[in-house]
């Protein structure tokens, strides 16, 4: 539902400025005053203004292990009505999803003696044991970075007839810095087995890594093997972010302003060469 709501904000805003320019171009547009403002007596105008930003409160949205929670604010500038400039920092909270949860508690079971793919250890029964997977994970702790505004739209909406809705529509461009927790891959276990390869045998000495052991670990050998404080070691570090948006701001009580926004990060220095998610907020700004 979220990736459609998106979609009709981002095709609508190309949409409308396509048109414009076609309506422009065709001779069938005129400006409402010779100079640069595009609509006469604003009733909320930018140039000039300084604008506090937030606080806002969204999500990442396109994340496989984690919910990653955002607070968000920073200050604006206009030096006229279109374009502007604005620095921002954003703080996660993150929370493990269900997904990171079940592989670092996966079962090995060979011989299908156990039902679940993983879970406690009161599941496991005769050939099985923890073979948990760690895979790359970065977790977003901080987010500073600036942007340049561009702020090509600005109209009214008619609501039930006689109120009467003031709105922008912008983009954003920049770049910055994100700090993270990254959790590295590991296939071999805190007790020195491999997590899951290798032959599955009390003293077998097939797998040359871990001669006379067995993959994996059982309940008793301590729960620093698996589970999460099994994982590897996190590394704490700082990554350049590059960053675009699109987003909406409705105007009210002469000062403040209510905005939705929905920006693609791109983190570069990442084990995949970059890392790249969406995050989507909304919130309070207040202008001066």
């Amino acid at each position: 539902m979220a990736v459609f709501i998106l979609r009709r904000i981002f095709f609508a805003t190309i949409l409308s400025l396509v048109s414009t320019h076609l309506i422009a171009a065709a001779g069938g547009y005129k400006k409402a005053t010779e100079g640069e403002d595009v609509v006469k007596n604003k009733l909320y105008p930018k140039k000039g203004k300084l604008e506090l930003n937030g606080p806002n409160l969204g999500m990442i949205l396109n994340q496989s292990y984690l919910n990653t929670y955002i607070v968000n604010g920073g200050v604006n500038y206009f030096w006229n009505e279109v374009w502007g400039v604005g620095l921002d920092f954003s703080y996660a909270l993150n929370a493990d999803r269900n997904e990171r949860n079940c592989i670092e508690n996966f079962y090995n079971d060979p011989d299908y003696n156990v039902g679940d793919e993983c879970g406690p250890e009161d599941n496991l029964t005769g050939r099985a044991n923890y073979g948990p997977a760690y895979v790359n994970i970065g977790e977003y702790n901080y987010i500073f970075s600036g942007s340049a505004i561009w702020n090509p739209i600005y109209g009214k909406e008619i609501f039930f007839l006689s109120a009467v809705g003031y709105f922008d529509v912008y983009t954003t461009l920049g770049g910055g810095l994100a700090m993270t927790t990254f959790y590295p891959e590991s296939k071999t276990l805190r007790n020195g087995k491999s997590s899951r390869e290798g032959a599955f045998a009390p003293g077998n000495t097939k797998d040359p890594k871990n001669p006379g052991a067995d993959p994996g670990t059982t309940d008793d050998e301590g729960k620093l093997v698996y589970g999460k404080e099994g994982r590897p070691n996190p590394v704490q570090e700082s990554k350049i972010l590059l960053q675009a948006g699109v987003g909406q701001k409705f105007h009210f009580a002469k000062s403040f302003s209510f905005k939705m926004e929905l920006r693609d990060h791109i983190v570069i220095g990442t084990p995949g060469g970059f890392d790249m998610f969406f995050t989507l907020w909304g919130g309070l700004g207040y202008r001066f």
